[in-house]
């Protein structure tokens, strides 16, 4: 298990690494973009999101049963829409968002381009806040397989990417996206990873992080922007890919 996140992370890295050589502006725009997001984390939209999100997850933590619900969509072509999201939607999606921002900047489609980054950057965002929620919290999952069931990090990255292809593309493509979130949030209940308030947490997250990714996007930037998070990134072969604000 550590070995396929140590090989994520590296493939992640090494994604961000070709982005920079195939876009003269990529570095640049991307350090510039991730701290105008951090800025509008918390402005009013996410900030609201991040407490309906808490007051309703504390809600489903009081009321759900501490078994779980695994198994509750049933055996057969659900299961395995269920496990094929599992794969899927962690850091793949991560991986995947980013090879479609280098590959866009490298034939020049400005428009996928910056589909790319922000979907990038959002998933950054999410899976931070999402990390330091698991690592903090130690809840274990309902099926035992470790202490790190709250937030869940894949109701996160696919509700965050609904709501940036939404902005980005209208219903046409926001419908589908917000369809397949919906469905990833109850294939983790199903499959024993998490609790519903887990997922219900992870949503929110999720829905703040491509609230103040679309609007870092689409906002001018103010006359004097006074202070502004700075972001550095690191890696080492035995901590990983990590982030500091």
């Amino acid at each position: 298990m550590l070995k396929r996140h140590n090989f994520a992370y590296g493939s992640v890295v090494s994604i961000f690494l070709l982005l920079m050589m195939v876009s003269n502006t990529a570095g640049d725009d991307f350090l510039h973009f991730m701290g105008r997001d951090i800025h509008y984390l918390f402005s009013s939209g996410p900030l609201i999101t991040f407490a309906a999100g808490g007051a309703t997850a504390a809600g489903a933590y009081l009321l759900e049963d501490r078994e779980g619900y695994s198994g509750f969509m049933g055996d057969g072509f659900l299961e395995d829409c269920s496990e094929g999201c599992d794969v899927a939607f962690g850091l793949p999606l991560l991986a995947c968002t980013s090879i479609l921002w280098a590959g866009s900047a490298a034939f020049g489609s400005e428009s996928t381009e910056e589909t790319g980054q922000m979907l990038t950057e959002g998933l950054l965002i999410t899976n931070g806040v999402s990390v330091i929620l698991k690592l903090g919290t130690g809840r274990k999952r309902p099926d035992d397989s470790n202490s790190r069931s709250f937030p869940s990090g894949h109701s996160a990255g696919t509700a965050c990417s609904a709501v940036i292809l939404w902005d980005r593309y209208g219903p046409e493509a926001g419908i589908p996206a917000i369809a397949i979130a919906g469905f990833t949030a109850l294939s983790r209940i199903t499959l024993g990873k998490h609790y519903p308030s887990d997922v219900i947490a992870g949503a929110a997250i999720g829905l703040a992080a491509g609230l103040a990714v679309t609007k870092a996007h689409n906002e001018d930037p103010p006359d004097d922007p006074g202070l502004q998070p700075a972001l550095m990134v690191y890696w080492s072969t035995s901590s990983g890919f990590g982030v500091y604000f």
